[in-house]
């Protein structure tokens, strides 16, 4: 067999079934060094190696400081933006904004920003990362520290987002978001959906400048928004309250296993239909946990932790009706661990469904009880 073997191999008709070439892309990796002391490197500019890249290529960032606006525009599909060492390669915001008022603009599908630092500040920026690439595959933005999207100083204006996904889709994944000005991720519109996940988002802290939110999903666009860590959203006026998450009349969201601590309101659901509030542990709010005001309808809110809030660890405004609150643990809060100020044929008269529920008071009787269950 070695024999024959040999023999085929000094036959000329021996050779491998090669696929034909003709016709493939090959993708390409383009070295950015703001110093051009990268060996390999092909640019200075971030935005000269996107301009020449092809769809699915990669960009690679050497460390440095890159004070530029980054456009990805519609044709670049898979291109990947990435740090060649972690947070070593910082996005710069100009002094004089341009265009969409944006660091990192996405308008391709399917592009991944992955381990820088974004920063501003800058006067009038509106936006870290801005996504806007319609309803194509998702924008992934992942492991980048994103800080001072604001004004320089923190000012009024209601904007300055470390994420605003203005339409389109996104997975915002891992991220640090800080110090910004109006909110750390905003998902706008019914054309904008995200996957919202192990992000750490906070705040300035105390501030009479501007009421923040971390999260805000919001004009019936959806979510999935889990495991994030967002605190520090406090407005010291308590003229209106700054929230950890905010839910603004969105489509189907799902919020789940979150810690949200130290905000003025943990959870805010605000005309909100269907979709569940679930597993979040919320504490330390200067008034409550988790509100559904405004209409909100149809909404489980089920196996949270809110604890230690200054007003009510749940809070139901007299407009929300057919929720059920279910299996909460509700300790500490200073004015009632629950509170429903509906009215109709749900527990204790009112118009939801709270069951299996723990704490010590609540308004009307009834809805909670010591060791779970409802008092009758």
């Amino acid at each position: 067999m070695r024999t024959a073997l040999k023999a085929s191999r000094k036959s000329s008709t021996f050779r491998p079934d090669l696929m034909a070439l003709e016709g493939r892309t090959l993708l390409s990796t383009l070295i950015v060094d703001d110093d051009a002391g990268h060996k390999g490197a092909q640019y200075t500019s971030i935005q000269d190696a996107v301009n020449h890249a092809n769809p699915g290529d990669t960009v690679e960032v050497a460390p440095g400081t890159y004070t530029e606006q980054v456009t990805i525009p519609v044709g670049k599909d898979g291109l990947t933006l990435v740090s060649e060492k972690k947070l070593k390669a910082t996005i710069k915001a100009p002094a004089a904004m341009t265009g969409s008022h944006a660091i990192v603009e996405v308008d391709a599908d399917n592009v991944r920003v992955d381990g820088f630092t974004i920063a501003g500040p800058s006067q009038g920026i509106d936006s870290g990362v801005l996504i806007n690439n319609g309803a194509g595959a998702a924008v992934t933005v992942t492991k980048n520290h994103i800080t001072d999207i604001r004004d320089n100083p923190l000012s009024v204006r209601q904007s300055g987002f470390g994420v605003f996904v203005q339409t389109g889709s996104a997975q915002i994944l891992g991220n640090a978001i800080d110090q910004y000005q109006k909110g750390g991720i905003f998902v706008y519109g019914a054309t904008s959906s995200a996957v919202i996940a192990d992000n750490d988002v906070n705040g300035v802290g105390p501030t009479s400048v501007i009421a923040q939110n971390g999260i805000t999903i919001s004009t019936g666009a959806t979510a999935d928004v889990h495991d994030n860590v967002v605190a520090g959203n406090l407005y010291t006026p308590q003229t209106f309250g700054s929230t950890g998450i905010l839910l603004f009349s969105p489509g189907l969201v799902k919020v789940h296993d979150n810690t949200v601590k130290k905000n003025d309101f943990g959870i805010y659901a605000d005309h909100v239909t269907g979709g569940f509030i679930t597993g979040n542990s919320v504490s330390d709010s200067t008034f409550d946990g988790i509100d559904l005001a405004d209409g909100t309808t149809g909404t489980l809110v089920d196996n949270n932790t809110s604890r230690k809030n200054g007003l009510d660890g749940i809070f139901v405004d007299s407009t929300s009706t057919n929720n059920t609150i279910s299996n909460n643990d509700l300790k500490q809060n200073q004015s009632y661990d629950a509170e429903d100020q509906s009215v109709g044929s749900g527990t204790a008269g009112t118009a939801n469904t709270w069951t299996n529920n723990r704490g010590k008071t609540s308004y009307p009787p009834g809805l909670v009880r010591k060791n779970g269950g409802n008092d009758t």
